[in-house]
């Protein structure tokens, strides 16, 4: 029997980056700014696993870094050369509850993303065109801090997955991301590089536009309004076409995105898949292993 998973009502981001998370700057960095972004955005508990019973206070914050550490307590170049991973959990309480999951690895048997994933209750963004707004840069501002390969925003009750699969699992193994496209997709360095930032500029879309060194491809102009197929369709067709020609005979149409539901099988030999830059995630010492 497969598992169903229940569908929350709640606006997920979720930002898949190479980039290392394993030292304490990238941890201060991020606190600095869930902390700017006030009462709302201000966990309350956090811990290594669920539940997570640690109290949260901002005269402590060295526990909350040792906890994204996962209490290595090492530098970042010893975690560089070692075969370790850490995860931080955060909670905050109501209207917004706000959750945070922050997943880094340093594998060298498999390569996988770093992931940062948060989410807020449905019901409090929409209270107020500015809470979404607010939400909206506050995820712009975690893409200018930590360059994401993909990043998503999306409405978690429309987009769930209705089986758990190995495909949905966090955070994703680099050889098989091929995202669906979601409300706000953010297109990092190798799918501008394989797609090209113009092609992406002119998607047939509501919005398009540039936050740090990604682009941004916004099907329609709120979130909480489901999206039309026809224009996810158009959206991923157009994109499709700028590809090599060769490559579009030879892999079929839907080449670059996976089914919209992660349960729905694809085959992953028919996907196209940027080049993501492994070094990065894997230490000098292990990218070549």
């Amino acid at each position: 029997m497969p598992l169903h998973i229940p569908a929350k009502p709640q606006i997920d981001f979720l930002l898949r980056t190479t980039k290392p998370f394993h030292h304490p700057e990238a941890a201060k960095d991020f606190l600095r700014l869930v902390l700017s972004y006030g009462p709302a955005y201000r966990p309350c508990q956090y811990g290594r696993s669920e539940p997570a019973r640690e109290i949260f206070r901002e005269t402590h914050l060295d526990s909350v870094l040792d906890a994204w550490l996962s209490g290595y307590g090492r530098t970042p170049e010893a975690l560089e050369n070692l075969p370790c991973s850490g995860q931080l959990m955060m909670r905050g309480r109501g209207p917004g509850k706000i959750r945070y999951f922050i997943a880094w690895r340093n594998w060298t048997e498999r390569v996988l993303f770093n992931v940062i994933q948060l989410s807020l209750s449905r019901s409090f963004l929409r209270r107020s065109e500015e809470e979404m707004s607010r939400y909206v840069r506050f995820c712009d501002d975690l893409v200018r801090l930590f360059p994401p390969a993909h990043a998503e925003l999306y409405d978690y009750v429309s987009a769930i997955p209705c089986t758990a699969t190995e495909n949905m699992l966090l955070p994703d193994d680099l050889s098989i991301r091929c995202p669906a496209l979601k409300w706000r997709t953010y297109f990092g360095r190798p799918y501008v590089d394989l797609l090209g930032r113009e092609t992406l500029l002119k998607a047939p879309c509501w919005k398009t536009e540039e936050v740090g060194d990604t682009v941004v491809v916004q099907l329609t102009g709120t979130v909480f309004e489901e999206i039309p197929p026809k224009l996810r369709a158009e959206v991923v067709e157009y994109l499709e076409e700028s590809v090599d020609p060769e490559i579009r005979a030879q892999l079929g149409r839907g080449f670059l995105f996976r089914p919209f539901l992660a349960s729905e099988p694809y085959d992953k030999r028919k996907k196209l898949v940027p080049v993501f830059p492994v070094r990065e995630i894997s230490g000098e010492n292990h990218a070549d292993s």
